[in-house]
């Protein structure tokens, strides 16, 4: 049976026709001019999940570089504040090794004064700021009192001269965030230990550090306590028992030892003259003095372990951010040449499909009449 194809039918079709082709160079045309592949979520619902899945993972690993990279700077402060202690300490070791060769009281007296110039710039050092943070204070922030120290300023270490009742001397000790350190120094490291426990405000001190969440469930210091900075571990020098000393209080005594202490007459009861030290005295002090420079170097390779795992996170990052943008584009992104090619197709099927319509349909009567 031969079914009898109208006019109209073919009319129909060719602009069901044209209207499909019409459809195609359209989608290709979105996907050249926006350069993605889907406009819709409904044109396909799973590559594009995939595709803000791999979105939200690049978020997050932005978020961790920048973070990275503030850790990193840093850390670079909190090295360079460690290394200049450092310089400062073994600077003090040589002007004591100096002091075991000079005779006359006057070089003993320029050496102890260039001793009290290193002390002071240790302090000054301890005090170094990044921003609006000091390095080894944590998060105690220039500017912020409410550690009620408007009396004596903001820095988190300063001096204060203390009478000492049994000497009768006044004597500097060091303060941090108002908490007196210098009180700690020969302490026994049995007796340390039980301190840090049975004192919560010391506890408090010496956790607060400046960190970072550099990682999914990593977290890491940034900066360095202050009061682990100054307090180290030594050998006590007539007992061999391990003891804790302060820096700063060790230079204190090293300054003192070279320069003496003329003493106070005038005071209530007289305070005697002391003379400096002899070499056996400073040979025990510069055993001191390097156990101090040791304890720093420990401190500055603990640094660069920090900056190192930090050097492998930013790699690991850079790569993961390669892979979820490999991901997203996979799912997301149009093939522009692919694309380019399949619209050449998609006009010239078009235009074919306008020259056959053309012919195929008959003539109307106008046209006979022509």
């Amino acid at each position: 049976m031969v079914t009898r194809i109208t006019n109209s039918m073919m009319q129909n079709t060719l602009l069901s026709n044209l209207s499909m082709n019409l459809g195609r160079l359209d989608k290709l045309q979105n996907q050249l001019s926006t350069g993605r592949k889907y406009a819709h979520i409904s044109d396909d619902p799973s590559a594009l999940i995939y595709g803000q899945a791999a979105r939200n993972k690049l978020a997050r690993v932005s978020h961790y570089q920048k973070t990275v990279e503030t850790a990193q700077s840093w850390l670079t402060q909190a090295e360079a504040g460690v290394m200049e202690l450092q310089k400062v300490v073994g600077d003090i070791y040589e002007e004591l090794i100096s002091a075991g060769s000079v005779k006359t009281p006057a070089d003993k007296q320029n050496l102890a004064m260039v001793v009290r110039q290193l002390r002071d710039h240790y302090v000054d050092t301890l005090n170094s700021a990044y921003g609006d943070r000091f390095v080894f204070s944590g998060y105690n922030t220039p500017g912020d009192f409410a550690s009620g120290l408007e009396d004596r300023g903001i820095k988190p270490f300063d001096v204060i001269d203390v009478l000492n009742t049994v000497t009768g001397r006044m004597e500097p000790r060091l303060h941090f965030n108002g908490f007196d350190i210098s009180q700690f120094d020969k302490m026994s490291a049995d007796d340390y230990r039980d301190a840090i426990a049975t004192n919560p405000e010391l506890g408090k001190l010496l956790s607060d550090v400046v960190s970072f969440d550099v990682g999914p469930g990593i977290s890491m210091p940034v900066t360095m306590n202050g009061i682990d900075v100054v307090m180290f571990m030594a050998k006590d020098p007539n007992t061999g028992e391990p003891i804790m000393r302060n820096t700063f209080d060790l230079i204190q005594e090293i300054y003192t030892a070279i320069n003496g202490d003329p003493g106070d007459p005038d005071a209530v009861p007289p305070i005697p003259p002391t003379e400096p030290l002899g070499t056996e005295e400073l040979t025990k002090l510069i055993k001191l003095i390097q156990d101090s420079q040791n304890h720093l170097l420990t401190k500055t390779a603990e640094i660069g372990g920090r900056a190192r795992r930090l050097e492998l996170l930013e790699a690991r990052y850079e790569q993961d951010s390669i892979n979820y943008e490999t991901m997203r584009s996979d799912a997301e992104d149009a093939d522009i040449a692919e694309v380019i090619i399949y619209l050449k197709m998609a006009e010239t099927v078009y235009q074919a499909a306008l020259s056959a319509g053309a012919r195929v349909i008959q003539p109307s009567l106008m046209d006979f009449l022509r």
